[in-house]
């Protein structure tokens, strides 16, 4: 129970880390806030798709627990340097593997072979999530990187979807 307890206040860490964090925002989410919504919407998908439940809620809860560590890195920039997110990725392992070791399979099934339907659909809810953020960003007047998120992202959507039509 100990362990539980000092879990509960490093976790608490994510609804203090802002998302986008390098990019000009009208709304700050913070990494707690996408991952309600990561979960929320893999509870959604599970009325559309057929995949084990548990195990994609599980996937989706712990996708940014390495940022508790690392700081959200956003997405640009893994693309745009690619030595750098084979960095980053070696280092999400790494905490993953050494400090959440019962987590270690899900994460790593989600981020190295993202190729089950569970790891798919999580991927699938993230990018929901995003096309959610950038879209109210643009609603609201932030006519700037948004943009480039909502545009990037329901291309990601599509190419999942079609992944998923067989599930």
């Amino acid at each position: 129970m100990k362990r539980v307890k000092q879990f509960s206040q490093e976790i608490y860490a994510l609804k203090a880390l802002t998302r986008y964090n390098n990019k000009f925002k009208l709304i700050n989410e913070s990494v707690a806030e996408h991952s309600f919504f990561v979960a929320i919407l893999i509870l959604k998908l599970h009325e559309v798709y057929n995949f084990d439940l548990e195990k994609a809620l599980s996937m989706g809860l712990i996708h940014d627990i390495p940022e508790l560590h690392l700081s959200d890195i956003t997405y640009d920039v893994k693309r745009n340097f690619p030595k750098l997110r084979d960095s980053i990725l070696d280092a999400e392992k790494t905490i993953i593997n050494k400090q959440y070791p019962e987590w270690s399979h899900l994460f790593n099934e989600l981020v190295v072979n993202v190729e089950s339907v569970e790891s798919m659909v999580v991927v699938l809810a993230d990018v929901m999530s995003c096309i959610q953020y950038a879209s109210t960003e643009i609603d609201l007047g932030n006519s700037g990187y948004m943009k480039n998120v909502l545009k990037e992202s329901k291309k990601r959507m599509r190419e999942l979807e079609k992944k998923l039509k067989n599930y």
